[in-house]
């Protein structure tokens, strides 16, 4: 049986094991899941069978001390439970895992990357990203990339050889489950119809969604300019935003006002049942500067939802244009305003578009075609290095 070591910073992002452990298990690896220490993580190993350890990780870049510690305490548990593989995810905890497995001498060591935050970085941020990317990729024996925008932005900044560096399956880093999570034909039409009464005083008026982290990057800024000039045309419809403020980088005090006062504007934290507040809406609305792929994007399209996204890193991916959704020029408000009050104007097309949606993601981005493409890769590299 091999040890598979699998690596994250935030324990929200645990999410995207689910299911995971188990397949793993199923092909013989034991698998030890490192993350910040919290209950959710030792919530997932009961939950999941699995080991965990819990890190003093921080999120920070320049949080230097912090992640010199975290490198000790990687090479340290690495050398006690031998790992073969070594899987991170994410630029941080790839940085710092990739060092400590080198330092341990495992043999196989994978970073996943979900997004390439020098995309949108300032200097010197950028520099320090940039470089923090550089090692990383060098220290690993194979970079994977959920979306191919990504795997081709990586190979352009020299990042990475292409001979390196893949997309399993169709992308995605685990899938979307449209069977039971994003279904849905599971969902309560009365629970909708009160949850609707409840956030809007309405069940009839035209619903827009935005769900994520609220940050600069993901366009907030954008949005709002573009809602207001929306609400002029369709004075009935409301915006719906889910999610909670980024700290590592927050809108302004006054845009946060602006969110909470607004009347056609309804905001609500981060919400674990999100394909309620999916079937809410009509359509979502993304207008990021960048991502890695756009998973809530794949998963509003398994609800039937179409998508406005800006045309961007990971975006491209994430929709097919005029079929799954449409795209406007990043950080162009005037076309934001117009795409979305396109949609506002031809809900037909809507429908049109939201069951094209959701076919796509149940034939590109089933959970176990994901699995399988990582089993394969991971059957590869230990092949390689036998």
């Amino acid at each position: 049986m091999s040890c598979l070591a699998l690596v994250y910073t935030d324990p929200l992002s645990l999410r995207f094991l689910k299911g995971q452990c188990a397949f793993w298990k199923q092909n013989k690896y034991e698998v030890h899941v490192f993350c910040a220490d919290s209950y959710i993580l030792q919530d997932f190993g009961a939950t999941y069978e699995v080991m965990t350890w819990g890190l003093s990780f921080s999120r920070h870049p320049t949080a230097i001390c912090q992640h010199l510690k975290s490198v000790n305490e990687l090479t340290y548990f690495f050398k006690k439970i031998r790992p073969t593989i070594v899987h991170a995810n994410t630029p941080i905890a790839a940085f710092l895992a990739m060092i400590a497995a080198q330092n341990a001498k495992v043999p196989i060591r994978i970073y996943e990357m979900h997004g390439l935050p020098l995309e949108t970085a300032s200097f010197p941020a950028k520099e320090i990203y940039f470089s923090a990317e550089k090692i990383s990729c060098l220290l690993a024996n194979h970079v994977i990339t959920v979306s191919q925008s990504l795997r081709d932005l990586i190979i352009q900044k020299k990042l990475v050889s292409p001979t390196k560096v893949s997309v399993m399956h169709h992308g995605s880093c685990n899938g979307i489950d449209t069977e039971v999570e994003f279904n849905p034909d599971l969902i309560d039409t009365t629970t909708i119809t009160t949850l609707k009464n409840e956030l809007f005083g309405s069940i009839s008026c035209p619903v827009v969604g935005f769900v994520g982290r609220l940050s600069p990057e993901k366009g907030i800024d954008e949005l709002y300019q573009a809602w207001r000039i929306v609400e002029q045309h369709f004075p009935l419809a409301k915006l719906l935003i889910v999610g909670s403020l980024d700290t590592r980088q927050s809108i302004s005090p006054y845009l946060k006002t602006l969110l909470k006062t607004t009347s056609s504007i309804v905001w609500v934290e981060w919400k674990q049942d999100v394909a309620y507040y999916f079937s809410l809406i009509d359509f979502l609305v993304l207008p990021s500067h960048r991502e890695g792929l756009g998973n809530v994007v794949l998963e509003a399209a398994a609800m039937k939802k179409p998508a406005v996204v800006s045309n961007v890193t990971g975006l491209k991916d994430a929709v097919v244009e005029n079929q799954t959704g449409i795209f406007f020029k990043k950080g162009s408000v005037d076309e934001l305003a117009a795409q979305m009050m396109f949609y506002l104007q031809n809900k037909h097309i809507v429908e049109t578009h939201g069951l094209a949606a959701q076919a796509r993601v149940k034939t590109f981005f089933s959970p176990t075609d994901v699995w399988h493409s990582k089993l394969a890769l991971y059957r590869r590299l230990e092949q390689e290095t036998k």
